[in-house]
């Protein structure tokens, strides 16, 4: 079987490099429109999260839509292609300001219309990506491999814009008014729209798969949801990410208000959440060393637990000392978050990848683009749910956004729930992802090896079968 090469897996990686500096602007589409453009933050969280919630449906149909491709470029590349294309000039659109009103009915539908747009197009190529590891090699190592490559460009790509995106705004916009910070984000989208695509186009032109099952028919929806119903051991997994991903979104949304209205230092975001790049690309890149000498089990546990003691030193800092504790030990804090989301993020890639040969072998039918469709489903379904509960607590805990150009001070109950969703939220969800994980995952090393060598006896046993 022919193996992916170094060359392709660099490029490989660099397209998520590409792809998840895009994905970084949806994260701070929440921010721009209610601290910069003055949306009501109730409207921002209700719509992303239905919007996201229905996005999320789409990336089933979608990967349905994936597995029934048949073409000279293979199942993946097409959508990659056209899907980052249209991302590309929809996210433009998104960040060009219309001046009308703030909570406008026409500011309201103009919002709702391309932030949809935007989920639908970034699922056209978000999908297919994800789902050609499981096609670039059939190898567990290899695979594991090009993930944490792979996570560790996209690691990079993310971090980049979100630790970056207010100096970058200031530096595009010629200055740090909120009017200038608005100009300087459209600029923003531009350049960020530019290398997202032809990230993207690189990887089309130089990376095939190479693990490719011939199917006659094609694969209803119906079949997919039964596949989806039936593949026990993805729906474990499909819990464990949304719940890793929704603390992930609720701390990323929750930062920017946690330093500049609770800690009041903005200077400070950039060097903290740029810190905690680095530190969750460590986490990513420690994963191989991890591996050998302790199994996935362990691997998720130890990430789960670093990220609870993170979040719980935070609390303490932030209620007990009253943000005075030196800025040294507010880094290291938030390491132990940072570092047990890197590990975490490269494990659920490789947990989804291993549901794929799993649900062959017990359902026989392989369906990559199923299972990543379910990533890119939970990834955005966390997504809408933290956004619903940002937009939800600010409303509820008094929130003021900019008023002609400057900045509020807010009141000590704001702080309060900013804290609460900062870091009480985010210990709770990953009590019960560590309790599900570790009472229904039994998809293991082992296991995982015994199902992949009967597979290769079972389509060997089909190949060599005489028709009748």
């Amino acid at each position: 079987m022919e193996s992916i090469t170094k060359k392709q897996r660099l490029i490989f990686a660099f397209g998520g490099l590409g792809k998840d500096a895009m994905f970084a602007m949806s994260t701070i589409m929440a921010f721009y429109f209610i601290d910069l453009i003055g949306v009501s933050p109730l409207f921002i969280g209700g719509m992303m999260m239905a919007v996201r919630i229905w996005d999320a449906i789409n990336d089933l149909i979608m990967g349905g839509i994936i597995e029934n491709t048949r073409s000279k470029m293979g199942k993946f590349r097409p959508w990659i292609l056209i899907g980052s294309f249209l991302n590309a000039i929809v996210l433009v659109i998104v960040f060009i300001n219309p001046n009308l009103a703030p909570n406008s009915i026409a500011m309201l539908a103009f919002i709702t219309i391309f932030y949809t747009l935007w989920g639908m197009t970034y699922t056209l190529m978000d999908i297919p990506f994800w789902s050609m590891i499981p096609a670039l090699s059939q190898s567990q190592k290899e695979r594991e491999s090009i993930t944490v490559l792979t996570r560790l460009f996209t690691s990079i790509g993310y971090f980049i814009i979100s630790a970056g995106y207010l100096q970058l705004a200031e530096i595009l916009g010629g200055g740090a008014t909120v009017n200038a910070q608005v100009k300087g984000f459209f600029v923003l989208s531009l350049i960020v729209s530019l290398v997202f695509f032809l990230s993207e186009l690189l990887l089309v032109l130089k990376v095939k798969e190479t693990v490719v099952l011939k199917k006659e028919n094609k694969v209803s929806l119906k079949r997919l949801v039964t596949l989806l119903k039936n593949n026990d051991q993805l729906l474990v997994v499909m819990v464990v990410v949304l719940i890793a991903n929704f603390v992930l979104y609720v701390t990323s949304g929750m930062a920017v208000y946690y330093i500049l209205y609770d800690i009041a230092r903005p200077s400070l975001f950039v060097v903290f959440i740029g810190v905690g790049g680095v530190l969750q690309v460590l986490g990513s890149l420690t994963f191989p060393m991890f591996k050998k000498k302790f199994t996935r089990k362990q691997i998720f546990n130890g990430s789960v637990i670093l990220q609870i003691s993170g979040f719980i030193l935070l609390f303490l800092n932030a209620f007990v000392f009253s943000n005075t504790i030196e800025l040294a030990l507010l880094f290291a804090f938030g390491g132990f978050i940072f570092i047990g989301q890197g590990l975490q993020m490269v494990l659920q890639t490789v947990l989804i990848s291993d549901t794929v040969e799993y649900g062959e072998y017990h359902l026989e039918e392989r369906a990559e683009a199923l299972a990543f469709s379910v990533q890119t489903f939970i990834v955005k379904l966390a997504m809408g749910l933290s956004l619903g509960v940002i937009g939800l607590g600010l409303e509820l805990f008094k929130f003021v956004p900019a008023i002609n150009d400057v900045r509020q001070p807010q009141a000590e109950l704001t702080i309060i729930g900013m804290r609460i969703l900062m870091f009480i939220i985010p210990v709770i969800g990953l009590i019960i992802s560590l309790t599900v994980f570790n009472k229904k995952h039994k998809l293991d090393e082992i296991a995982y090896a015994d199902i992949v060598q009967k597979l290769k006896e079972r389509n060997q046993y089909d190949q060599n079968e005489p028709e009748l």
